[in-house]
């Protein structure tokens, strides 16, 4: 048995069009490679361990191995073909050709921000303070930008408002999640909450308050926060203790997934002008 390979391009669309639970993104680099950056969503094994830890792999699932360059990855994808995964596949060129959103991170960034146990309507409460408080970094940041910038940051804005409302459709289905007007009510956070990914607005503006000038400064902004949230929620979902949290947990990755493939989609076209 055999693996494939895949350009960037054709992986960018395959990953869009696919749900959380459905398929297996491996990331094969080191530990220091992996945090400095990596795909969202994807499960770190360095290549020196993937022998020992297939178990840690379901063989059902297509896996895309994805390494600097796509030589490592390219090895993992033969191990696995070998194996007997049935849909090896290996991200040819790695990250060097890669062009899409990427997280940042160790494995477990941004983890303490969700209950382990995988509470339902704490995930839920949670999750909707971290939509609230970006959605309110977006409506200030559009309140002090250039015109142009300023209505992206509004329209993000909205972005986030739209998602509010879906969790307060999933809290209102979740037995034991309490919705108010102000959102689900159990373990409710601040004000100052993280935003999603787990910065707060004070640590992302002293790294990348300039970006927000410019309408592509801000569609990559939101773009970074939409693949740190997803991240953040993929990992949750491998980690999850019953099938419920990790539907969960998959479904809000998937949602994610959705709003950066809007962002590529409006950064497309401001680059076709």
């Amino acid at each position: 048995m055999q693996y494939r390979g895949m350009g960037p391009d054709q992986a960018r669309s395959w990953l869009a069009a696919r749900r959380q639970d459905d398929h297996t993104l491996l990331d094969v680099r080191q530990d220091g490679e992996y945090a400095q950056a990596h795909l969202p969503g994807a499960l770190h094994i360095p290549l020196g361990d993937l022998d020992g830890r297939l178990g840690e792999l379901d063989p059902g699932r297509p896996v895309l191995a994805y390494c600097r360059s796509g030589s490592r990855s390219a090895a993992a994808a033969a191990m696995l073909a070998a194996r007997g995964f049935g849909d090896a596949i290996n991200l040819e060129g790695g990250l060097l050709a890669w062009e899409g959103a990427v997280a940042a991170g160790h494995g477990g960034a941004g983890l303490r921000a969700l209950p382990a146990d995988g509470d339902p309507a704490l995930v839920l409460a949670r999750a909707w303070s971290m939509e609230a408080a970006l959605g309110r970094f977006y409506a200030d940041a559009a309140a002090q930008a250039p015109p142009e910038a300023a209505a992206l940051l509004s329209r993000l804005a909205g972005f986030e408002e739209h998602h509010k409302v879906r969790l307060l459709e999933q809290c209102r289905r979740t037995p034991g999640c309490a919705a108010g007007t102000d959102g689900p009510q159990a373990g409710a956070t601040p004000p100052d909450a993280p935003l999603e990914g787990g910065l707060t607005a004070a640590e992302f503006l002293a790294l990348h308050g300039p970006d927000l000038a410019d309408p592509r400064g801000v569609l990559e902004a939101g773009m970074m926060f939409e693949a740190q949230a997803l991240d953040l929620y993929a990992r949750c979902a491998a980690r999850a203790g019953s099938p419920g949290a990790r539907a969960l947990f998959g479904a809000l990755a998937d949602e994610e997934r959705g709003h950066l493939k809007a962002l590529g989609s409006l950064l497309d076209r401001l680059d076709r002008g």
